[in-house]
């Protein structure tokens, strides 16, 4: 299973590449390091909301389009 932070972060540079933005463009938007960029896209790094929030919004795109589906997962109650 592929990790959500790999989706999320390949969802952000289709999103930035759809705007034709480099990852030094978005960085100097948001005011971060452009390897900060590199990390999240790669998913070795989990952007917070708050930046993920900041991304959606400067990269003009839907929450649906950065976020993968949430899938129902199994619970189980004792009692």
């Amino acid at each position: 299973m592929v990790h959500v932070n790999k989706l999320i972060g390949k969802n952000i540079k289709l999103a930035r590449v759809k705007k034709d933005w480099s990852q030094a463009d978005l960085a100097h938007r948001l005011d971060v390091e452009q390897s900060y960029i590199s990390r999240v896209e790669s998913g070795l790094v989990a952007a917070s909301c708050e930046r993920i929030y900041e991304i959606i919004h400067l990269l003009d795109c839907e929450s649906t389009d950065i976020f993968p589906p949430a899938k129902p997962t199994k619970t189980s109650f004792n009692g």
